[in-house]
C-alpha cells in the first residue's frame, strides 16, 4: 500500500480528479488504474470518498491509497544473468559498455530482468570469481550482491531501450559520486549520431527548450515551457541524403517472391523516391529523458524509426528494414574519478545505422 497526498493549486481549478491524478502520480500508474482505485474507495477528496468525474478546486486535499501499483524498480530482486556485454573500457573503478539496441538499461515494470543491470552484475560476479579462484577465499556477501549497494547498480546515466552506444558504470562509491557530480556539472561530453527525417536546413545549431512529462501521455516527454526542466542539445549536420540515390536501396527491405515480392519492392521504391534524411551529430549538455528525440521533433525532424515521437507507424519503418530509432551514442569524454586524467572513448557505428550512411560512414568527419 502506498499513500500519496496532494493539495490542488489555482492552475488546476476545474480539472477532473482522475485527470489531475494522472499528471501527478508516477508514470507507471495509468488512468484506468486511478479510476479503479477511486471505485475501490482508495482515493478521498475533501476527506470524502471520491468519484472520477469530480472537479477539483484550489485548496482541495486529495489522498490516494493505492495497493495495486506496479512495484518500484528498486523493489525487484536483481540477479546476475549471462547476457553478452561489449566492454569498451574497464579498470578497478569503472567500466564503459557499448549497449546494443533492444537492451533495457534498468529494471522496470515489464522488464524486471534481462536488462543491462543484470548483465553487469553477471560480469562483475565472473570477474570477481576469477580473481579469487584457487585462493580458497569465501566472499561475504557473495559477488552477486557486491554491487547492489550502489544506486542503479553503478550506472550513472542511461540510454533508451532502442538507443545503442556508450554507457559508464561505476564500480565504487567514490567513482559513482565523482561521475555523478561531473554529470550534474555538465562536464561529461556525450556525442550521438542521429539520422533524422527530411533535410535539416541549418548546418549547426542549439536547441535550448525545457522538457517535461506529457500531461496526458505520461510515458512520453514533451517541450514544456511551464513546468519543464532545462534541456540543451547542440547539433551539427554531417550529411544530407536522398533516399532514392543512397546505397540503401534494396538493402534490408522487406523481400518476397512472385507477384507479392514485386509489389513489396515497388512499395519500397515508392517510399525511397520521396525519402530524404539528414545524418547529424548531437551533443548533450543536459541529460533529460528522451532529450535528443524530443528536441529533434521540436525542430520538425524526428529520428528515423522513432514510432513514439515520429510521424510514421512501425509498419512504415519495417517496410524499409528499420526496426528501431536510428540513434547511437558513439563518443564520450569524462575525467577519471581517481586518476583525474581525461578519458575519451568511441564506439563503432552499428550495422543497421552504417547501411543508411553513404559510403558506410567513411566520408563523415567527426570532430576530435
Amino acid at each position: 500500500m502506498r499513500t500519496y497526498r496532494f493539495i490542488v493549486g489555482p492552475a488546476d481549478a476545474g480539472a477532473r480528479l482522475d485527470r489531475y491524478l494522472a499528471t501527478r502520480l508516477p508514470s507507471t500508474v495509468s488512468r484506468s488504474m486511478i479510476q479503479r482505485g477511486i471505485r475501490d474507495g482508495g482515493i478521498a477528496l475533501r476527506d470524502r470518498l471520491a468519484k472520477a468525474h469530480q472537479k477539483v478546486q484550489p485548496g482541495d486535499v486529495i489522498e490516494a491509497r493505492l495497493s495495486s501499483l506496479p512495484a518500484r524498480a528498486g523493489d525487484a530482486p536483481l540477479t546476475p544473468q549471462p547476457i553478452p556485454l561489449e566492454i569498451v573500457y574497464e579498470d578497478a573503478h569503472l567500466l564503459v559498455v557499448n549497449k546494443p539496441a533492444g537492451l533495457v538499461t534498468h529494471p522496470a515494470p515489464g522488464h524486471w530482468d534481462g536488462t543491462l543491470v543484470n548483465a553487469i552484475l553477471w560480469h562483475l560476479q565472473q570477474a570477481e570469481g576469477s580473481r579469487v579462484q584457487g585462493q580458497g577465499v569465501t566472499l561475504h556477501p557473495p559477488p552477486s550482491t557486491l554491487h547492489l549497494s550502489l544506486p542503479r547498480a553503478g550506472i550513472v546515466h542511461r540510454l533508451d531501450k532502442d538507443t545503442s552506444g556508450l554507457l559508464v558504470v561505476a564500480k565504487t562509491d567514490v567513482a559513482h559520486a565523482a561521475l555523478s557530480k561531473q554529470l550534474e556539472a555538465r562536464a561529461v561530453q556525450r556525442r550521438y549520431l542521429a539520422l533524422v527525417e527530411g533535410w535539416l536546413p541549418m548546418d549547426q545549431g542549439t536547441v535550448n527548450v525545457p522538457i517535461g512529462r506529457h500531461l496526458t501521455h505520461r510515458k512520453s516527454m514533451t517541450v514544456r515551457h511551464l513546468g519543464g526542466r532545462s534541456a540543451v542539445t547542440h547539433f551539427r549536420v554531417l550529411n544530407r541524403v536522398d533516399g532514392e540515390g543512397s546505397r540503401v536501396k534494396g538493402q534490408g527491405v522487406r523481400q518476397g517472391t512472385g507477384d507479392r515480392g514485386q509489389e513489396d519492392m515497388s512499395h519500397v521504391s515508392c517510399l525511397l523516391s520521396h525519402f530524404r534524411y539528414t545524418v547529424l551529430e548531437a551533443r548533450l549538455e543536459t541529460g533529460r529523458t528522451h532529450q535528443i528525440r524530443v528536441h529533434l521533433l521540436h525542430l520538425g525532424h524526428p529520428v528515423l524509426g522513432d514510432t513514439a515521437y515520429g510521424r510514421h507507424p512501425a509498419a512504415y519503418w519495417s517496410a524499409l528494414g528499420i526496426t528501431r530509432q536510428l540513434l547511437h551514442a558513439y563518443a564520450i569524454r569524462f575525467v577519471h574519478p581517481v586518476t583525474r586524467r581525461s578519458v575519451e572513448l568511441r564506439a563503432p557505428l552499428p550495422a543497421d545505422i552504417v547501411r543508411w550512411i553513404p559510403h558506410g560512414g567513411s566520408c563523415l568527419h567527426f570532430p576530435p
